[in-house]
């Protein structure tokens, strides 16, 4: 039995929750991506000897694989899920042959979600405003009230102007626009700073993956119910290689972008390392523009990859 959908074009299937886990900056890129893949072929075919009308739909690898980037997206889920739910999704193959009534289900379904999408993302390009290349993204960590806003705001202010606020650098910090749900901030910070700061987030993704190495190894002692004299001993060892690697993180950074070459600067450094990495723990992210080239978006870290991450001073001296 087939379904009948009708939709209007006032995006009533757009998944908020799921959209909220987006900025719409990174939704408009993909959208524009897929929609240029959303193409397919429909045509009648020669009747069975049954005597049923068949259809043929072609292109459908490029079909499954846009329908489940919207699905993934949050966009028009009742769609996708019925499209994900059909024959197409059956078969591997680029093309099937199947009948002419169901054919015409599916093509109307695949046509509506492109109207769909093709709408959405032009009221995309007409409102939200487009990146420089010398800006960061930041997304906050979950906030539920004021004081947490204002503390972690306070937080990423000092974290980033303690080190791009100089003659050297010349940076600022400039908010150019902000996304609800998770709260994404796009910052102006200049063009020396924005390398700077990519540093500065890799050293504490490195420090975040220490600190969470830390944890767990005290989970483990715990569970061996040592003597507490055994369990502080292993703590402390483990602060003191941690700060360690602070360190020789923040020399890092100053031998890369600074030419003052003193301890003032260095305890600037180590302390924006350990605001950035607390923030990485409570689901912080810091991202290049999204208009960024190759060369500078590689110096940011892959927030969804923080396990492989490893520090850039064992890359320089392997």
């Amino acid at each position: 039995m087939n379904r009948q959908f009708k939709y209007t074009l006032h995006f009533p299937e757009l998944h908020i929750q799921n959209m909220m886990n987006n900025s719409l900056k990174i939704i408009r890129e993909k959208l524009q991506n897929n929609l240029n893949l959303f193409e397919w072929g429909y045509e009648g075919v020669a009747q069975t000897s049954g005597g049923h009308p068949m259809t043929r739909l072609a292109g459908l690898t490029n079909v499954r694989f846009v329908v489940d980037n919207l699905s993934k997206l949050g966009l028009f889920e009742e769609i996708t899920e019925s499209l994900k739910d059909s024959v197409i999704y059956t078969t591997g193959n680029d093309y099937m042959v199947i009948q002419a009534n169901e054919g015409a289900s599916i093509n109307s379904r695949l046509t509506t979600l492109k109207v769909l999408a093709s709408n959405f993302l032009d009221v995309l390009l007409k409102t939200v405003p487009n990146e420089d290349i010398n800006s960061i993204n930041i997304k906050l960590p979950p906030i539920s009230d004021f004081d947490q806003l204002s503390k972690v705001a306070r937080e990423i202010h000092i974290g980033l102007t303690q080190l791009i606020y100089s003659d050297e650098i010349n940076g600022e910090t400039k908010i150019v626009s902000v996304e609800n749900g998770s709260i994404w901030f796009n910052v102006f910070v200049g063009a020396s700073a924005v390398s700077v700061i990519a540093s500065l987030v890799w050293a504490s993704a490195v420090i975040y993956k220490k600190f969470q190495e830390g944890r767990m190894l005290a989970e483990q002692v715990r569970a061996l119910k040592v003597k507490n004299e055994s369990l502080e001993d292993v703590l402390k060892a483990q602060k003191a290689e941690t700060d360690m690697m602070i360190e020789a993180e923040a020399q890092h950074i100053q031998h890369e972008h600074f030419k003052n070459n003193s301890p003032e600067t260095i305890e600037r450094i180590k302390n924006s390392i350990s605001i950035f990495a607390d923030l990485i723990g409570k689901g912080a992210e810091i991202q290049p523009a999204l208009a960024a080239p190759e060369s500078v978006s590689n110096l940011f870290p892959d927030p969804k990859n923080l396990i492989g991450l490893e520090s850039k001073i064992k890359k320089l001296t392997a």
